[in-house]
């Protein structure tokens, strides 16, 4: 069992970049920031500020962006079909709250986990999202990993964050403080 806690080493492999990274594991959701020697106003709007999300597809590349409190937008690339581990996320059902997101922000240098939170995406936001992962893995005989770096490459270099967020498929907005 893989053990999360703040302050102590971060149990999941380390980069050497900054950034964020987003993952679907069989049981869980997973939004990763790394930062180098995040600051007391950074922690504090990671565990506190209110937090924005939204998807944007281009060229069957999911991008996970994300926002807490006035820290600024963070994007992830992500194809479910990037590990072999089947990403199959729960039905919904009537009343349901919709899929939760385990948040973690973690010091790039020292890989220590400075800040975890949980957070909830809104019932239509997940069912949205639930479709487009369903539809992404359903092209898994296609997804080639070379040609999925190369791409998010080519997107990075035409398209900023807030053109990513221009052509969002799904956003939100949640109050938390």
């Amino acid at each position: 069992m893989v053990e999360f806690k703040v302050g102590e080493s971060f149990p999941l492999p380390q980069v050497s970049w900054e950034g964020a990274v987003f993952s679907i594991e069989p049981y869980t959701m997973t939004l990763t920031y790394r930062y180098r020697k995040p600051t007391e106003e950074e922690i504090r709007e990671f565990k506190n500020g209110d937090y924005e999300l939204a998807v944007t597809e281009l060229r069957n590349i999911i991008f996970f962006l994300s926002k807490f409190g006035a820290m600024g937008w963070a994007d992830a690339a992500y194809n479910p079909n990037l590990s072999d581990s089947e990403k199959k996320l729960p039905d919904l059902v009537e009343g349901n709250k919709g899929y939760s997101i385990d948040c973690f922000l973690v010091d790039l240098d020292t890989n220590i986990l400075v800040a975890r939170r949980l957070i909830r995406m809104d019932p239509k936001f997940s069912g949205k999202f639930k479709k487009l992962i369903e539809q992404s893995q359903a092209r898994k005989d296609s997804f080639d990993r070379d040609h999925f770096e190369e791409t998010v490459q080519a997107l990075y270099s035409q398209y900023s964050t807030k053109d990513l967020y221009k052509y969002a498929l799904m956003k939100m907005k949640s109050k938390e403080s």
